[in-house]
């Protein structure tokens, strides 16, 4: 039977060249500081299609001398992950957009355990992605124990929530369901989580199999007892935060690229249906803004 990290172990992607291009212009942005860079995201899939923007975590070995500035280091460090753009025109005339993610090695291990109370990253970790680049094969290894790590934290701050015997989808999508509901997201959180797992169901099923052991002939796996009510109630304080600290971590992205507060407003409007038009004012000093930003959107109930 496969263990989780054999599972993980198979999630690999070959970059197409156009990705590639982005990835070494990534790693000459931020020169020998990057560790590993990880694909992940709906276009999973679609690497190909160049009208896909790409999404990577890019995991550095410090903050500051990936950032080059104190207050830019500091507010990785305090609210992490720092957002950069990148847009790239290959010699083919293919205009491919990324947006990246920076987080230190150190923190994405932690992030993706229970020590971090918020699902944000061991809630994303657990899903399928890839590391597209590794500095070497420990930091790899390293990677692939991190997401080992996000499995088995979600499963068991999901289980709990659950009784008796439960399937794969059943197990996931409660999961994942409970985890979108603390961020920003314009979609159901009902109709993505059971689009996510059925389109993974080879993998979640193996997943589950490789925790639980072989299910019953229908496809049951029984869970083992757990304080119920506790779970409840981390999940309904991670909602309590989880939505604030998503805002935060949006608004603060806003500083880090040109165009970054129209970027950010369409993000936010896109997730809660709020229009937020940013003065010019707002768009020179973002950073600055943010406190403002972040009340006029929570008024308008861009958070709930």
């Amino acid at each position: 039977m496969q263990t989780v990290l054999d599972i993980i172990k198979t999630e690999t992607l070959d970059p197409p060249a156009r990705v590639t291009e982005v990835m070494n212009i990534i790693q000459a942005r931020h020169a020998g500081r990057v560790q590993a860079m990880v694909y992940y995201g709906s276009s999973l899939r679609e690497l190909d299609n160049p009208e896909k923007m790409l999404d990577f975590y890019v995991l550095v070995d410090s903050y500051r001398k990936t950032h080059g500035t104190g207050l830019r280091a500091l507010l990785n460090r305090l609210i992490p992950p720092a957002v950069y753009y990148v847009e790239h025109s290959s010699p083919d005339g293919t205009v491919s957009t990324c947006k990246y993610s920076i987080l230190s090695l150190k923190e994405f291990e932690k992030r993706c355990s229970a020590r971090a109370f918020l699902s944000q990253v061991w809630g994303r970790f657990s899903q399928p992605c890839a590391v597209l680049w590794s500095k070497d094969q420990a930091v790899l290894e390293r990677v692939w124990a991190g997401r080992v790590t996000a499995v088995e934290t979600m499963i068991s701050e999901t289980a709990p929530l659950l009784d008796g015997t439960i399937t794969a989808p059943e197990l996931w999508g409660r999961g994942f369901y409970e985890s979108y509901r603390t961020e920003l997201r314009p979609e159901s959180s009902t109709g993505r989580s059971e689009e996510i797992v059925a389109r993974f169901a080879d993998r979640y099923a193996a997943i589950t199999t490789a925790i639980f052991g072989p299910p019953d002939e229908e496809g049951r796996y029984v869970l083992r007892s757990n304080d119920k009510s506790w779970a409840r109630r981390r999940w309904f304080f991670r909602r309590m935060f989880g939505k604030p600290a998503a805002a935060i971590r949006v608004l603060n992205s806003a500083a880090t690229f040109d165009g970054g507060i129209d970027y950010i407003a369409r993000k936010v409007e896109n997730h809660s249906g709020v229009k937020l038009d940013p003065t010019p004012a707002q768009r020179r000093h973002p950073v600055l803004h943010s406190p403002f930003l972040f009340w006029k959107l929570w008024r308008k109930g861009a958070f709930r």
